[in-house]
């Protein structure tokens, strides 16, 4: 089974997937993580605004960052560059590296579509939460031509919980692909839950969900739980979360807090489903024939 995680920034498959993406490379299955929003634009110089929204917004936090993934050489490299001299091919060349880092401690694959992240397309604040601007469109040919290549059976879509920009149109434009991607064998695709949103907003049931995520299944398809016990995996999620350390005081505060609120999410998801701790995906369950 070749599965493929469509991820709108480095670490979300880390957050929302991670303890699922352990588990298949435990297993030996073959995944790639293909971040879509995961470059600099054209600017020169970072704004202020856009170092904090981006978890570089002083010389100390970025300092921290670069203890936390000690482990990770070339991340540490890059969020020490970081540190001197921050610029958006810089910033963005650090996150890049934290997500490769991951993804090589997990023994997964990763593509870069590298198109600009949303503080890149003059989104700020609230706007950043919101539905896309007309002008800016979902960047449905550069995923089609990064899945091309890599011919997945399973494909993994990000619900949008929390409507950050970015996970709207990473969305929109992995379902305007997974219906009918490719010649091979059918695609299967699955919504996963963003974390930590899912834990924010309190995510249980499809009645939560932003309208659009329905409007975009194939006409007279429904959504399916599964639930993926953790075991021993959620201990490996929390600890392949270090290799983000210039995300962590910014989502939660420090690594403690991470680890708190995953093992709280963990927990919930595992109540829902009868199960231990978990995470959860919604299989995309296509209407039946003649109807």
């Amino acid at each position: 089974m070749k599965h493929v995680f469509v991820s709108p920034h480095p670490d979300d498959i880390a957050l929302s997937c991670g303890g699922l993406v352990a588990l298949l490379t435990d297993r030996g299955e073959s995944v790639t993580i293909v971040t879509v929003f995961s470059g600099p634009g054209t600017l020169p110089r970072l704004t202020p605004y856009q170092r904090l929204a981006l978890g570089f917004g002083s010389r100390h936090r970025a300092s921290a960052a670069q203890d936390e993934a000690a482990l990770r050489a070339e991340a540490a490299e890059s969020l020490a560059a970081v540190a001197a001299a921050p610029t958006p091919a810089e910033v963005m060349a650090a996150r890049r590296a934290e997500d490769a880092a991951y993804a090589r401690s997990v023994g997964a694959a990763i593509v870069f579509v590298d198109a600009p992240d949303a503080v890149f397309r003059d989104y700020y604040g609230d706007a950043l939460m919101g539905p896309a601007r007309e002008d800016d469109a979902p960047p449905v040919a550069a995923l089609r031509h990064a899945l091309a290549r890599l011919s997945p059976e399973r494909l993994y879509i990000p619900f949008s919980l929390g409507g950050h920009v970015d996970h709207r149109l990473a969305r929109r434009a992995a379902c305007a692909i997974a219906p009918g991607h490719g010649p091979a064998a059918p695609l299967e695709a699955l919504f996963y839950e963003d974390f930590p949103y899912a834990l924010a907003m309190g995510f249980e049931k499809t009645g939560q969900l932003d309208p659009d995520v329905m409007a975009c299944l194939p006409e007279g398809a429904t959504l399916a739980p599964e639930y993926v016990e953790l075991r021993g995996f959620l201990s490996r999620k929390i600890d392949n979360l270090t290799a983000y350390g210039s995300q962590m005081d910014r989502l939660f505060g420090g690594r403690a807090t991470m680890a708190a609120d995953v093992r709280r999410r963990a927990a919930r998801v595992g109540v829902l489903g009868g199960v231990g701790p978990a995470e959860r995906y919604w299989k995309i369950v296509p209407a039946p024939a003649g109807t």
